[in-house]
């Protein structure tokens, strides 16, 4: 019997009965069953393929990470048609997971998931990466089959060890009304030191927006070091002085600093051109062609037509 066949039957039976609460109940239950029977029979054999659930597969990503001691390290994992399953991240020789989805079950706060829905990452996080946490580790699909699984390497390079210093670098000649810029580089063995603090003349400078004065840091983990930035707007004659940058671990440096008055270096640059100018004509008139008479005329000629073109 087909659907339509059936379906025209009720049709029938109920315009011919009596519509009772009972006998409406009893068709409709038997049009579910029928339902039922119909998706069965469509769904097996050859239409199977129509609607089989997709499996869950990973995508290609790095096989082996190397992070520097302290860093953070990102172990990458992405997974397509996940449907209603979970990814599961574990150390390959530990029966115990370190997540499973967004949720931590690791002792250690430093490892979380990352999960990016648009990627399809599922990305095991480890803040402050330390040795011990080198190793293999597996990013799984909660699934019977042992197969869907991803191992990554992570190898974990200790920090390299820094010899303590401090130094100052920037322009030690600077015209007035022009910018200061001094840089302060501290470096100590194991860990970054805090800001170092400035000085001229004894005296501690600070951040002031009023008087055209910046202090900004840079912090490297990597390298342990903080780099220290005095930037001062417009130079006067007072900031003509002995700077000084002093680390928190008391690493101290200092550098002299020149500030120029340009209008006195422009009279100086002045009377030095004329100074030449007479020496020029002094080589001139009592040089080795003194000698001769018309010669000696002709470069006097030729100093004085130099000299009114400069």
């Amino acid at each position: 019997m087909t659907l339509r066949m059936l379906l025209t039957s009720m049709e029938v039976h109920i315009c011919y009965s009596t519509l009772d609460i009972t006998k409406l109940f009893y068709y409709g239950s038997y049009v579910l069953l029928m339902l039922q029977i119909i998706f069965i029979d469509i769904t097996s054999g050859e239409n199977a393929k129509y609607f089989t659930t997709a499996i869950p597969a990973f995508l290609e990503k790095p096989q082996n990470s190397t992070y520097t001691a302290g860093e953070l390290a990102i172990l990458y994992c992405s997974v397509i048609n996940l449907g209603t399953k979970t990814v599961v991240w574990k150390r390959a020789d530990e029966n115990n997971p370190l997540t499973i989805g967004t949720l931590t079950f690791a002792p250690d706060d430093r490892f979380q998931v990352k999960n990016v829905p648009h990627k399809d990452q599922w990305n095991l996080i480890i803040k402050n990466v330390k040795k011990e946490d080198e190793g293999e580790y597996e990013c799984q699909i909660s699934t019977t089959d042992r197969s869907l699984r991803q191992s990554v390497y992570l190898k974990v390079e200790e920090k390299p060890e820094m010899t303590p210093g401090i130094e100052i670098s920037g322009n030690t000649y600077v015209e007035k009304g022009d910018k200061i810029i001094l840089v302060c580089n501290a470096t100590t063995q194991y860990y970054p030191p805090e800001a170092p603090d400035w000085f001229r003349n004894g005296n501690r400078i600070t951040t002031d927006e009023d008087a055209g004065i910046k202090i900004s840091k840079k912090i490297s983990l990597k390298e342990n070091t903080i780099t220290s930035i005095l930037e001062i707007d417009k130079a006067q004659m007072e900031d003509d002085a002995n700077y000084v940058c002093r680390s928190s671990d008391l690493l101290i440096t200092n550098i002299k600093l020149h500030v120029l008055n340009a209008g006195t270096s422009k009279e100086r640059r002045g009377t030095l051109a004329v100074s030449s100018a007479a020496s020029i004509l002094h080589q001139c008139v009592y040089g080795k062609s003194g000698a001769i008479y018309y010669a000696t005329i002709l470069i006097i000629v030729s100093c004085v037509r130099y000299l009114q073109i400069t």
